[in-house]
């Protein structure tokens, strides 16, 4: 039987934390419209995260109402894509995020290690 990954990593964390962070660091490398994140987060983790329009929009437009991430129109004199870009306040909620996940993923880390040795290292 196969899982996804992210199977295995649910919870707060991922949810309220991971995913926004991600797109807070991707934004702060160069800014991008909603379709170009999803391309670059699968290229970045595969099928680590699954991402989808249905939860990546939300969650822009969550990040650009809470001072995080401003928006301009890809072409002002008519509808298209929204390109994001971090604002200052988006930069320092990366940093605190950074810096309280980082345990988190060393322990995610560790556990898999132990894991993958207990299950493949010869005796």
């Amino acid at each position: 039987m196969v899982h996804r990954i992210d199977e295995f990593v649910r919870g707060p964390v991922k949810s309220k934390t991971l995913f926004p962070a991600l797109i807070l660091h991707l934004i702060d490398r160069h800014p991008d419209h909603g379709y170009g994140l999803m391309q670059r987060i699968t290229e970045v983790c595969g099928d680590l995260v699954a991402v989808n329009t249905n939860k990546i929009y939300p969650l822009l437009r969550r990040l650009e109402e809470r001072g995080f991430l401003t928006a301009t129109w890809e072409h002002p004199s008519k509808r298209s894509r929204r390109v994001y870009a971090i604002t200052e306040q988006g930069r320092e909620r990366l940093e605190r995020i950074k810096g309280l996940m980082l345990p988190y993923l060393e322990s995610i880390s560790s556990a898999i290690e132990r894991l993958k040795s207990e299950l493949y290292e010869q005796l």
